[in-house]
Order: C-alpha cells, then sequence, then structure tokens
C-alpha cells in the first residue's frame, strides 16, 4: 500500500485540474475556494481536509482513495464547447435521479440531443478518424481488465456484423 504524501496527492489533483482543462481559479471555484489555496494543495504546501477532498471527488467523479491514494486511473474527460455532450450527460443523470413520466420524457429528449450532437460531431469525412481518435485516448486510460471487456465486446460486435 502507498505511503500518504502531500507532493503526490499535489500532483494527482494537478493532472486531475489539467485533465479537465480547468485553470486553478476555474477548479477553485467549482469546488468553492480559492486559486491560491488550490495552488498551495498542488505544490504540496497543505493537504485538504477530509471535507475538501469529498467535494473534489463528488465534482470531478473520482473516488477519494483515487484522489487520496492514485490507487486507480482517472476518468477522461473529453473537452467540448457549446450545448456540449458532457453537459447534457450531466443533466441525463440529474434527470435519472427523479422518477416521474415527465423525467422519463425528458430523458428521451435528452437522448435524442446527444444522439444529434455526436451524429453532427463525427458527420464530416474525418470522422471516423475522429471517433477512433477519441477511442483511443479513452482507451489508453483504462485498467487493464476493463480494455480486455472491450475487446471481446468488439470480437462479439464483429462476429455477429
Amino acid at each position: 500500500m502507498n505511503e500518504w504524501s502531500k507532493d503526490d496527492f499535489g500532483l494527482r489533483l494537478k493532472e486531475l485540474r489539467e485533465r479537465r482543462g480547468l485553470s486553478m481559479m476555474a477548479f477553485g471555484a467549482a469546488i468553492g475556494t480559492s486559486a491560491s489555496r488550490i495552488k498551495d494543495w498542488e505544490r504540496g504546501k497543505n493537504a485538504p481536509s477530509a471535507a475538501w477532498i469529498a467535494k473534489i471527488s463528488e465534482r470531478f467523479s473520482v473516488s477519494t482513495d483515487e484522489l487520496i491514494m492514485g490507487e486507480v486511473t482517472f476518468t477522461p474527460y473529453i473537452k467540448t464547447t457549446g450545448n456540449t455532450v458532457e453537459s447534457l450527460y450531466d443533466r441525463l443523470r440529474e434527470t435519472m435521479n427523479v422518477e416521474s413520466t415527465q423525467s422519463s420524457e425528458e430523458a428521451d429528449g435528452l437522448y435524442k440531443e446527444i444522439d444529434a450532437v455526436n451524429k453532427e460531431h463525427y458527420r464530416s469525412g474525418k470522422g471516423r478518424r475522429s471517433a477512433e481518435k477519441e477511442l483511443m485516448e479513452l482507451v489508453i486510460r483504462l485498467p487493464k481488465k476493463d480494455v480486455l471487456e472491450l475487446l471481446e465486446l468488439a470480437k462479439y460486435k464483429r462476429r455477429n456484423l
């Protein structure tokens, strides 16, 4: 088991922030703190309290173990603009937490929006290349067992075409 280190934690925090494409100020605003506090954490000068770690973990969808000890790789994030697929998925997650007929209809609408955004994104002549590149960027960040699972799924899909 790894030993806790403020310096190592700071490096993991910086990696998380940079993968999300955020400045220290934007990252701090997302969790309700200042850029200077983020800077101190990233440089290993101070360590966040358990409450701050929980906030970071919840806001950026990483486990606290991942954040504290670095045992697992971070969930990949794809930076987009406008009415992004990421924001649509966030809205879809919120909708799924509410049980009602209206939320079901809203979820269907969100799925249609996501499909439309993806269709537009991959429609150009370079669409397949773009999709393959995006897939590879995701795959290289997955744990080995998930990559093997995806491989088997792809083989199954290919056999049944």
